[in-house]
């Protein structure tokens, strides 16, 4: 009953049922606590009770499922068994199996809709355990099954206790029982000597039917059922054959199978051992239906061998002892004394059986390297009904020992009772039934799905631990950390004002504004979705968010909104003398103060530039964003109404009424989104990639900048003309900013001359674009041939870059002409229609009459005549260029004339650069190339004048051979030598040297008409702009010699060294004038002579004494009177001693003609003035120190 109970509770309906209850308990009190993103979808009542509802049908529609798709498989499995398709083959097997179909088709009928069992834990026919009972003819299988107290449902409905009659029939008995399903297959299925072709094809058919619909077990066990009438009378070679026909029936269900089942043998007809019937006759029924046998223990593994002989042997011995032990008391009992030596002589009778049951045994169960062991089980003896005459083995053995007949003991009739056979079934075999092993794979397979099904639910209910704790844990941090962050957000408010702010610091409010926004769930943040691993029900996030939002809008109002207005009014006050600033800034002053509608984009821009410039660089990003992220939060709430600056506002807009209208139009026109969009026109981009080198900026600008994109083709027709047509509008829309006298200039007439004033802007603005970029291109210097040969080859290529520029912009400034971007079909007189048309629909009747005054206006400009297009402006202006890349029918384009005049100076210069390894064998002669190109573009405007221009003097240069390398040759050739000679490591240009420079070599040198003098009159003059305080290169576009700015240092150095030595031509000469100025009070007199002219004095008047260099002759010498201990005078010899005595004193003085020396002769000194005759003061040329000469130019 327990067991019965239990396996009801274990069944699937009823797990399920238990499984679905437990869920929707769960649902029913836990599920309001769940939560999903901050959603509770369980919190509502309705909602739980048809989730709960749902749970329920869900479960029984999975049930029934269950119960449907079991009995299909019954079903199946039974039709399969009683509807087996034959083998047209094979007619013999086909009979055998319609034998089949037959026995079943009626049985099967009823039990497919019973269940077999008791009330509790009532079992479908597919549940119920299968064993097959196999066993030689006649072996007593059928007589056990009926005599084993089984019971029988079809006996009730058929009257039949299996499908089929008791005995040994030829085909299966079916034996269905509540406990178990019993196949009896007869004698023939298992030594198959009625026809053993047919009987193995049948057979095989049977099992793969099991196997299809019992994978996991196709069956619980086998019974082999061997009579021992037959183990004693039968030869040992019939028992042989027994044994080897049931092992091979065993190895076949086993490797048809797949399962290893246990075997229980069953020695059957145990009655007809003699002294059987008088030895258990006395015992009651509960004993008669105990086991009599043994059961061999399990193996620990199921691959491990069982011990069958050693197991027998020993079990059996244990049945012998325990029968020895009843048969004195038994012996006792029996009055009859042919009886009683029947029972005495029983325990020998059982105990001569032993040999030819282990023969047996061995022959079935024996190991075999060449098979698989079957899993014997156990022994048992059993008696199903006492029919037959007893076998007495002792008598039979002496019979044949001495040649004796056999005797018989008696009939064996007895009350037909069984023995040993009811709770060998039900208990042993049936209770086992599980202990059969399932196919490997299905094994396998099954195991892995209970493995798996355990380990989710291990995993399901460890993870939801595991996320409940992380959740719980998790809020509370939250809860913890909002805490701390309201206690620091309270502790940074301190020290802001908050009722009068009179600041606009906008660092100071961005701490407390950050910690309110990163509280937790604040939507601030973005309304990001909350961490899941935080929510599982218990989300405080929503909770605390709330309140942080709140107190976030509060805050926004109270600390930022008050110093954006203050900053606003701060701004407009300090620059009131700025229109476009006044305009936009009162615009976004009056949308923060709610007194006009609301442009957020532009609020956002606006700060976004103050914040850029006020706190710029990387380093104040972050604080950039934090400040975005903050208005943007303000300005999508509900701003709080702070009172404007009513006088301020007065004040600005009487300021904007001052400005014209069209001013600002046009500038939020050119400074508008899309004008800013729009692809900028480069020099690189139109030239294209050898721009640049042929063609430099003398701005310095780069190449790669150029014109704004609202000044091309593409900005006129896609920007500037829509844009103009909402002028009328944008006037109406916007005149609210200037409050109501605004509003009463916005008359119809107005609005039309505020258009036209900005079209007249824009194209003034549109030309002066072009031509400006136009006018900052010149030719690149071409200072060596092979530089000059490179660049005008590029320069008249069918790539040319600057015809790809004029082209380019011949292009951008056609504005009239009709492209796919423009509606070509739309070509009628009045062509200011074109920017006007759609501007009138939908719009009131104040704006269309604007409109319409606008059409019948022009553009206020002087060249322009009535009824042009917009552009035509732009067009006149650029008329010469259109002519000049235009194609002239029959002769080409001007243009192309260009380019082939620079191909032919191109073709001279390339002879030119073939000589440059000797320059002075050039050929200068010209062939008239420079003069054509001249004459080309004679009547054409720069830049193509200009650049034509540049390109004939670069030509004419290098045509002359390389002025710079004959300069060169000569140079290096007859001057640098001599110039090395008499200057290099000699004085006065090395001061400390001892060598003196030759005042003939200096003459030569550096006298009026002398080498370098004569060199550079004659080569470099032309060159130079000698104007300045420093001399310079004469910057002539394409004509630049290419010589260093220190060459000529050098040869300024050298022409100050000639003006200050050479005052007459001939030799150097200096006139100075020398004066006494101190003397040493331990001295009574000085003597200064130089180059023998002397000056002496002692302490009297002072005068000064004219002198020259060179002088007449004599020493250069200073001497101190009286002589003293020590040095007393000062000495200086050759040509230059004059310099090196004053190089030995101390210079004083403000110069630059005149300065005091000061001379240290022992431990005195005397003071002379010397005065030069020139500012160009000889003695202190700083030209003498710093001239070297030049080793090339």
């Amino acid at each position: 009953m327990f067991r019965k109970l239990i396996r009801f509770f274990l069944s699937t309906p009823v797990t399920i049922l238990l499984g679905t209850t437990i869920l929707a308990l769960v649902v029913w009190f836990a599920g309001p606590l769940i939560g999903f993103g901050g959603v509770y979808p369980l919190e509502d009542l309705l909602v739980r009770v048809l989730v709960v509802v749902g749970l329920f049908v869900t479960a029984i529609i999975v049930i029934l499922l269950i119960l449907l798709r079991r009995r299909s498989r019954e079903n199946r499995m039974a039709e399969e068994i009683a509807e087996a398709e034959p083998d047209p083959r094979d007619a013999a097997t086909a009979e055998e199996l319609d034998e089949l179909k037959q026995r079943m088709r009626e049985a099967l009928g009823y039990l497919r809709k019973s269940r077999l069992g008791g009330r509790f834990g009532r079992r479908h026919l597919y549940q119920l355990p299968w064993y097959i009972v196999i066993g030689p003819p006649g072996a007593g299988k059928t007589t056990a099954i009926v005599n084993s107290g089984l019971k029988f449902p079809l006996a009730d409905r058929m009257g039949l206790k299996a499908v089929g009659g008791v005995g040994g029939t030829r085909n299966c008995d079916w034996w269905f029982t509540n406990e178990a399903v019993l196949i009896d297959t007869a004698g023939r299925y298992t030594t198959q000597d009625s026809d053993a072709d047919v009987d193995a094809r049948a057979w095989s058919g049977f099992l793969d039917i099991l196997k299809r619909y019992r994978k996991r077990q196709p069956v619980n066990g086998a019974i082999v059922a061997i009579s021992l009438s037959d183990l004693s009378l039968n030869d040992d070679m019939t028992r042989k054959a027994h044994a080897a026909a049931i092992r091979r029936r065993l190895a076949e269900l086993r490797d048809r199978l797949g399962v290893r089942f246990p075997v229980y043998v069953l020695f059957t007809k145990a009655d007809l051992i003699a002294g059987f019937q008088e030895f258990f006759d006395p015992l009651p029924k509960e004993a008669r239906e105990q086991v009599w046998g043994f059961t061999l223990p399990l193996p620990g593994r199921k691959d491990e061998p069982v011990p069958v002989l050693e197991g027998f042997e020993r079990e059996f011995d244990a049945l012998l002892e325990r029968l020895n032990d009843q048969s004195l008391e038994r012996m006792q009992e029996e009055t009859n004394a042919e009886r009683r030596s029947l029972v005495q002589a029983f325990p020998q009778q059982l105990a001569s059986l032993r040999e030819v049951a282990q023969d047996f045994l061995a022959e079935v169960f024996q190991q075999s390297k060449f098979e698989d062991q079957q899993f014997l089980r156990g022994v048992y003896f059993t008696s199903g009904t006492q029919e037959g005459t007893p076998i007495d083995r002792m008598m039979m053995s002496m019979a044949r020992s001495f040649g004796i007949g056999r005797q018989a003991i008696g009939s064996g009739q007895g009350q037909g009772r069984s023995y040993f056979l009811t709770r060998l079934l039900t208990e042993v075999i049936f209770g086992e039934a599980g202990l059969v092993s399932a196919d490997d794979r299905v094994e396998r397979r099954y195991r892995w799905i209970v493995r798996g099904g355990i380990a989710a639910a291990v995993l399901v209910a460890v993870g939801m631990g595991v996320v409940w704790g992380i959740s719980f844990f998790g809020n509370r941090h939250m809860v913890a950390e909002a805490s701390e962050q309201i206690a620091a957000y309270q502790q940074a408010l301190s020290g802001i004002e908050l009722k009068k702010v009179g600041d606009t610091d906008f660092l100071s409010i961005v701490k407390p504004l950050n910690i309110l926004r990163d509280m937790p769930g604040n939507p601030a943040q973005g309304d990001p979705e909350p961490p899941t691993e935080l929510t599982w029900g218990l989300y405080q996030g929503d909770e605390i968010g709330s309140e942080a939002a709140q107190t976030y809008r509060s805050a926004l109002n109270q600390l930022l909104l008050p110093r954006l207005l203050l900053k606003l009014e701060k701004d407009m006050e300090e620059r009131l003398d700025s229109a476009d600033f006044l305009f936009q800034a009162l615009k976004v002053y009056l949308m923060l103060g709610q007194q006009g509608k609301l442009d957020r984009l532009l609020i956002m821009g606006w700060w976004a530039a103050d914040w850029e410039e006020r706190y710029p660089g990387d380093d104040n990003k972050q604080l950039r964003d934090d400040l975005a992220g903050h208005l943007k939060a303000l300005i999508t709430q509900q701003m709080k109404a702070i009172p404007l600056n009513g006088p301020l506002v007065k004040q600005v807009r009487a300021k904007l009424l001052e400005t014209p209208m069209a001013e600002r139009i046009y500038a939020s026109i050119i400074n508008s989104e899309a004008a800013r969009k729009l692809p900028e026109w480069r020099i690189t981009d139109a030239g294209g990639s050898e721009t640049r080198d042929v063609l430099v900026r003398p701005s310095g600008k780069l190449l790669s900048e150029g014109v704004k994109g609202i000044y091309t083709y593409k900005g006129f027709h896609e920007v500037f003309l829509p844009a103009l047509k909402n002028v009328p509008d944008a006037i109406l829309d916007e005149s609210w900013i200037l409050g109501e006298e605004g509003k009463r200039q916005t008359t119809e007439q107005g609005i039309a001359n505020t258009a036209r004033d900005v079209l007249n802007r824009y194209l003034n603005d549109y030309v002066a674009a072009w031509n400006g970029v136009l006018g900052d291109l010149d030719i690149v210097v071409m200072n060596t041939p092979a530089r000059a040969v490179q660049v005008t080859q590029k320069l008249s290529s069918p790539l040319s870059p600057i015809a790809n520029i004029l082209k380019s912009v011949a292009s951008e400034t056609n504005l009239t002409e009709k492209r796919e971007t423009v509606d070509t079909e739309k070509l009628t007189t009045d062509a200011r229609d074109f920017a006007l048309d759609e501007a009138t629909v939908g719009l009131g009747a104040r704006t269309q009459a604007a409109i319409a005054l606008l059409r019948r206006s022009t553009v206020n400009n002087p060249l322009e005549e009535k009824e042009a297009e917009p552009g035509q402006y732009v067009v006149d202006q650029f008329a010469w260029l259109h002519q000049f890349t235009g194609e002239v029918e029959g002769q080409g384009s001007p243009l192309k004339q260009m380019l082939s005049n620079i191909g032919d100076i191109y073709k001279e210069l390339a002879r030119v650069a073939a000589n440059a390894a000797n320059p002075l064998l050039t050929n200068t002669e010209d062939s008239g190339a420079t003069e054509r190109l001249l004459q080309s573009v004679a009547l054409v405007p720069d830049p193509v004048r200009r650049w034509a221009q540049q390109i004939a003097n670069s030509a004419q240069d290098v045509r002359s051979g390389g002025l710079r390398a004959k300069l060169n040759t000569i140079w290096q050739g007859q001057i640098l030598p001599f110039c090395k000679r008499a200057v290099d490591g000699r004085y006065p240009f090395t001061r400390g040297s001892r060598k003196d420079a030759g005042l003939q070599d200096f003459a030569k040198l550096f006298a009026p008409a002398g080498l370098i003098d004569d060199f550079f009159t004659k080569n470099l003059l032309p060159h130079v702009d000698t104007s300045g305080e420093v001399w310079h290169w004469r910057r002539v576009p394409g004509r630049d010699l290419g010589i260093s700015d220190q060459v000529l240092e050098a040869f300024q150095y050298a022409a100050q060294i000639r003006d200050a030595f050479f005052l007459v031509p001939g030799m150097p000469q200096i006139s100075f004038e020398v004066k006494p100025h101190s003397l040493d009070p331990e001295a009574q007199s000085v003597i200064l002579e130089l180059n023998g002219q002397r000056l002496e004095w002692a302490h009297g008047p002072v005068v000064s004494a004219p002198m020259q260099w060179p002088g007449p002759a004599g020493q250069t010498f200073i001497a101190l009177a009286p002589e003293l201990p020590g040095r007393n005078m000062v000495t200086k010899e050759g040509p230059w001693a004059v310099f090196r005595l004053l190089d030995s004193a101390r210079r004083t003085g403000k110069g630059p003609d005149e300065y005091t020396y000061i001379f240290f002769v022992g431990s005195r000194a005397a003071g002379f003035r010397i005065r030069a005759a020139s500012a160009l003061n000889p003695f202190t040329l700083p030209a003498l120190d710093k001239f070297r000469c030049p080793a090339s130019l």
